[in-house]
């Protein structure tokens, strides 16, 4: 029954708390939804966290939802909000910009953003290589060796909470360091939503 409902109709009946609705709704538009943010992440573990999360917010959120347009439409733009915000919160994880850059800035039709990207992460590394020597050395166990706040504490012999406030002031200054890598950042995601036509 729910498969032939509208989404207007599925909607309606969300907005009362029909679990089935949002059921159908889910599996209607989660691969679709999921493949959008594969193109800007290219990771699908993080695609189908960020596909979740957003459905999870729906159903808290079921009762105040208004829609101005397809429902679609808002799902997309939702997950592309969520994804662009989880880009920013790991601007400074190890490679990932590199990452990032290498496999989708590179695809797109303009290659003066990869380019530019390029010289972005190269700022980045300098950022790095310009923190205090031994909050670096924090900076680069964590994000190049994984290791946890404990690792690092029994590795350099300091105290664990050394080890969280050297990483949390490292992760300061690098985002103050490189802040117009997010705006960049944005500009390649909206190139890149535009050649794929999304």
């Amino acid at each position: 029954m729910y498969r032939q409902l509208t989404d207007d109709a599925l909607m309606q009946l969300l907005r009362n708390s029909d679990a089935k609705a949002f059921e159908e709704i889910y599996h209607r538009y989660w691969e679709r939804l999921a493949l959008q943010v594969l193109k800007i992440t290219r990771s699908r573990e993080d695609a189908r966290d960020i596909v979740q999360e957003v459905f999870v917010s729906i159903w808290k959120r079921r009762t105040e939802i208004e829609l101005k347009g397809p429902l679609i439409a808002y799902l997309l733009k939702s997950v592309r909000n969520v994804a662009i915000r989880y880009i920013e919160k790991n601007i400074t994880r190890n490679n990932y910009l590199q990452t990032l850059s290498d496999s989708t800035c590179r695809d797109t039709a303009d290659p003066g953003l990869y380019s530019e990207y390029r010289e972005l992460q190269h700022k980045l590394d300098r950022a790095v290589a310009s923190l205090p020597p031994k909050m670096q050395e924090v900076y680069l166990l964590s994000r190049n060796e994984s290791m946890s706040y404990k690792e690092i504490a029994d590795h350099l012999g300091i105290a664990e909470n050394t080890v969280r406030k050297q990483l949390s002031n490292a992760l300061k200054s690098l985002r103050s360091s490189v802040s117009e890598l997010t705006i960049s950042l944005l500009v390649c995601l909206a190139t890149i939503l535009q050649v794929t036509g999304l």
